[in-house]
């Protein structure tokens, strides 16, 4: 049997996603259980350039036709609509089971509007517009908050992203119940709704070591892989002790532990194929790993660290702080990178050739 199958036969509390815009990842994902997928800038990148190049350069002919004041962005982002609207069938089967928290198809905002609360407000609507199993990825600045609170009041499923700490995930946890809340004053059900939050356990790790080198700390080596883990592990019992209705989402894997120790855990493991094939056959025994307490002289190590501070202690971050946070501002610089890539590839597209 696949550990992937008897991780969610064994705790079905904590779910296989798939990450990933291409269709044999969302095939393959679906043999493992997988029961949603989520997209990121990156995919939609890597979709756009090596997938179906002649089909997709079509549709980006075609949008440009139609509407020829659009600019390469906007374009690349009405081409994800349009593609996500037809990718997302995938899931529906799961999503028209009955439970709207499975069978989910996410998109994320454009990367280049994480400031603008009324552009990712927009966009967020576009997305829902997509498809009624959709699910909205917004990253967790302080407009990105916003949209989500006000995007969750309108009834859209909204998973909040980028999040590398306590104050984000609590600010993502606390707009989601200010809305419902609305809501529920307005007699409206919250039943259909499916709010989220990603923790990128991996991209955590990553910035905890390059700010170590950075600042010349001496930190313990194997400590240093576990930060993400305690953040994402804190923030995951924070949220269900204090009853917020936001369900954690774990992604951006770089090892088998940043799967292996939320086995137990009510959340969501947004694996890539790439590690999913890897898992699938692996020796690791299934059994709740979640609530293993991580050993203290590793968080005594990682207190070393200012950003763990940062990342890990309630309190140390205003809204306005969000954007300014080192992994925030990393994972939105590889992102742009990636995205860079779809966005030339499309102006070549549309830019005549000359022979």
């Amino acid at each position: 049997m696949s550990k992937l199958i008897e991780m969610t036969e064994k705790y079905p509390q904590t779910e296989l996603w798939t990450d990933s815009f291409h269709v044999e990842d969302h095939e393959y994902g679906l043999t493992q259980g997988s029961k949603g997928v989520t997209t990121s800038p990156t995919w939609v990148s890597k979709m756009m350039t090596n997938e179906a190049l002649e089909e997709n350069a079509q549709i980006i002919r075609r949008l440009h036709e139609e509407d020829p004041d659009l600019n390469e962005i906007e374009l690349a982002w009405r081409w994800t609509l349009e593609r996500g609207k037809e990718r997302s069938r995938v899931m529906l089967p799961l999503f028209e089971k009955g439970a709207p928290k499975q069978g989910r198809f996410s998109i994320q905002t454009s990367i280049y509007e994480y400031n603008s609360y009324p552009k990712m407000l927009q966009m967020t609507r576009e997305v829902d517009a997509c498809g009624i199993n959709m699910q909205v990825k917004i990253p967790c600045t302080e407009g990105g908050i916003k949209a989500i609170e006000e995007a969750t009041y309108e009834g859209i499923s909204c998973m909040g992203t980028q999040c590398f700490s306590v104050d984000q995930a609590l600010a993502a946890a606390q707009a989601v119940e200010r809305a419902f809340a609305r809501r529920e004053k307005e007699g409206l059900s919250n039943a259909g709704i499916n709010p989220m939050i990603a923790l990128l356990p991996g991209m955590q790790d990553e910035t905890l070591k390059s700010h170590c080198d950075r600042l010349k700390l001496v930190v313990h080596p194997d400590a240093l892989n576990w930060g993400g883990i305690a953040v994402a592990k804190k923030t995951i019992n924070i949220l269900k002790d204090r009853n917020y209705r936001i369900r954690p989402l774990i992604a951006y894997y770089r090892s088998y532990l940043h799967w292996s120790q939320f086995i137990g855990a009510d959340c969501a493991q947004s694996i890539p194929v790439k590690w999913q094939r890897r898992i699938e056959n692996c020796d690791i025994e299934i059994r709740d790993y979640f609530n293993d307490p991580i050993e203290e002289w590793k968080i005594d190590e990682l207190m070393k660290l200012p950003l763990f501070h940062q990342v890990y202690e309630e309190g140390s971050l205003k809204a306005e702080d969000f954007v300014k946070l080192e992994p925030v501002v990393n994972t939105f610089r590889y992102f742009t990178s990636e995205y860079q890539k779809a966005v030339n590839m499309i102006r070549d597209i549309c830019l005549p050739e000359f022979k």
